[in-house]
């Protein structure tokens, strides 16, 4: 069943009305560290990600086209956000450059991350030493915080 007030739950969820270019009406986002960032200005980002990590691997665009099943051409489109980056393309971009999509993620919109640009780069810093633990420490390292959120849920805090 649907909720009955669209308007108190754009409230709640400190979502502000906005256009975007991509958009003939109005739409409902949450503001950035930096404002609301367009959906162009996002593909911008993902697309210098995906530069900086290929060349950072020293990989050229043929062979990333080679690896993702595109010809170098269409390749390079996602390189100049000409292309909009699908999220079954950001994961199978990661899985070839060895990064996580949070990373990618955290480019593009930090404030899903955290209320500032440092508790938010803290966040991420945190999540990729987790993905770069070994099984047994994640394994420990969880019930140590479930530990510590059960403790803080009995003392009534939350």
């Amino acid at each position: 069943m649907a909720i009955k007030d669209v308007q108190k739950y754009i409230g709640e969820q400190g979502l502000v009305e906005t256009t975007d270019e991509e958009s003939e009406k109005p739409i409902y986002r949450k503001l950035g560290f930096e404002g609301i960032r367009s959906f162009g200005e996002m593909e911008q980002i993902f697309s210098q990600f995906i530069r900086e990590h290929r060349d950072a691997k020293r990989l050229n665009r043929a062979q990333m086209g080679t690896m993702v099943g595109l010809h170098e051409t269409i390749f390079a489109r996602y390189e100049r956000a000409f292309s909009k980056l699908q999220a079954t393309r950001l994961i199978h971009l990661c899985e070839i450059l060895d990064c996580s999509p949070v990373e990618m993620i955290h480019a593009a919109a930090p404030h899903l991350f955290g209320e500032t640009r440092k508790e938010a780069d803290d966040k991420l810093k945190l999540m990729l030493r987790i993905l770069d633990m070994p099984p047994s420490t994640a394994s420990s390292l969880l019930g140590m915080i479930e530990g510590l959120m059960g403790e803080r849920d009995r003392s009534g805090q939350s």
